[in-house]
């Protein structure tokens, strides 16, 4: 129970820092609003979370969970 609470405590601070970070880098890539000649939002997520170390960091946190949650505990 206790290391249950230190994933926690850890892993879910983390997972939204990585996605505080990957919002802006979303919302930095054009500056410009969409009536001016800038992209959508999901036009420039498109662009963006390919390559993206963030976002691959939120994949790979909510992946550790994933694995702690289900395939650790049946052990």
């Amino acid at each position: 129970m206790k290391f249950n609470r230190l994933i926690l405590i850890i892993f879910v601070p983390a997972f939204l820092f990585f996605l505080g970070l990957f919002y802006i880098e979303v919302s930095v890539y054009s500056v410009l609003p969409p009536e001016q000649g800038g992209m959508s939002f999901r036009t420039e997520l498109k662009n963006v979370w390919y390559r993206s170390v963030s976002f691959y960091a939120m994949v790979l946190i909510v992946s550790f969970l994933f694995y702690y949650r289900f395939i650790h505990k049946r052990k």
